[in-house]
């Protein structure tokens, strides 16, 4: 019984412990609260349930297929082009307070940069929806036009 007992408690803290892995992270760096994940439906759930503190939502997929992409690098620029916040995406979701006014966002994915110049209300929230071509279509594309720089034949 003691065994049982053992086993059953070493269940529940592995469960706890896995459960709280998918808790993400919120940061504050330079004054900016943000946080970023998303991976599975936990993490959405626990970002929906926070996202009411946050002004700026994020969200970064591929174009055609929709998938949720992570690790794209996020520079936030002020509008004086000063660096506010820099930091990258653990899942596909991002969420941030910023004080309202005008910002530069420049997200980077594979080597691919995207700017994006947004307005962050006094109330309420601005959201983006960032996509980049599909990585398994640029995979394709990429061989095909190195296929033809080198004269093969399809």
């Amino acid at each position: 019984m003691l065994e049982v007992r053992r086993f059953l408690l070493l269940a529940a803290t592995a469960v706890a412990a896995a459960g709280a892995g998918a808790q993400p992270a919120l940061q504050r760096a330079d004054g900016i609260r943000f946080a970023s994940g998303g991976i599975g439906a936990g993490e959405r759930d626990e970002l929906v349930l926070v996202l009411p503190d946050y002004n700026l939502k994020l969200v970064a997929a591929a174009q055609k297929s929709g998938a949720f992409l992570s690790d794209v690098g996020l520079a936030v620029l002020d509008a004086r082009g000063a660096k506010v916040l820099e930091t990258t995406l653990d899942g596909p979701w991002f969420v941030a307070r910023f004080p309202p006014g005008r910002y530069t966002l420049e997200l980077a994915y594979r080597g691919v940069t995207q700017k994006r110049v947004v307005t962050i209300p006094a109330q309420g929230r601005r959201v983006e929806y960032v996509y980049w071509a599909d990585p398994s279509a640029t995979t394709l594309k990429s061989m095909e036009e190195a296929d033809r720089e080198v004269g093969a034949k399809p």
